[in-house]
């Protein structure tokens, strides 16, 4: 009989690793990842087309989304981080600068 506890077990035997928005950044810490709070990842959540698992696709427990963090990590991982990029103005491409 392992000496594991049978979340440890689970997860050892590929079972899914299942967190919520409020235990991401203790995650993202302990993967050695930039800490981000949790409003920055529920933004990302709504908004970043790159996110591996579209909100309404993720399980509710309550009021709880749970998303399986071994499919999360990679995402964390592999992000470019914009820090201070200004997304809501960017430009179109193809808009022109003068006005009409």
């Amino acid at each position: 009989m392992p000496s594991s506890p049978q979340g440890e077990e689970t997860y050892a035997r590929g079972g899914p690793d299942m967190v919520t928005f409020p235990e991401m950044p203790d995650r993202l810490e302990q993967a050695k990842l930039t800490r981000l709070t949790v409003q920055r990842i529920r933004q990302l959540a709504e908004t970043d087309p790159d996110w591996p698992i579209p909100l309404d696709k993720a399980p509710k427990v309550g009021r709880m989304r749970l998303f399986d963090w071994r499919v999360l990590e990679p995402y964390f991982r592999n992000r470019k981080s914009r820090q201070g990029q200004r997304t809501d103005r960017m430009r179109r491409q193809g808009e022109g600068s003068g006005s009409a």
